[in-house]
């Protein structure tokens, strides 16, 4: 998941940045199921291939860090938020 989510200022001006926020969320934790759920995933590829759903999941987490990549390269597109003076989210 993301350190920091974005600020009503933020969603403002880009408002896409709220369901791209909780997309990466939902996604991040489905990835933590499936490795509780097949832990086989943190050991070998070899072990993985041995069970089909195994490989179901791992081909999931692969296309959640393909993802992930696609969300950070947008992220840094963005044109730089509002400037936050002392902790004080007003703008003037």
């Amino acid at each position: 998941m993301r350190a920091s989510w974005p600020r009503t200022e933020d969603l403002a001006f880009e408002p896409e940045l709220a369901p791209l926020a909780l997309l990466d969320a939902a996604l991040a934790i489905t990835v933590q199921a499936l490795i509780a759920q097949n832990p086989e995933l943190l050991v070998s590829d070899e072990l993985v291939k041995k069970y089909p759903r195994a490989v179901v999941a791992h081909q999931i987490v692969v296309l959640y860090r393909e993802l992930s990549d696609a969300l950070d390269e947008y992220r840094a597109l963005l044109p730089p938020g509002a400037a936050v003076i002392d902790g004080d989210d007003i703008p003037f």
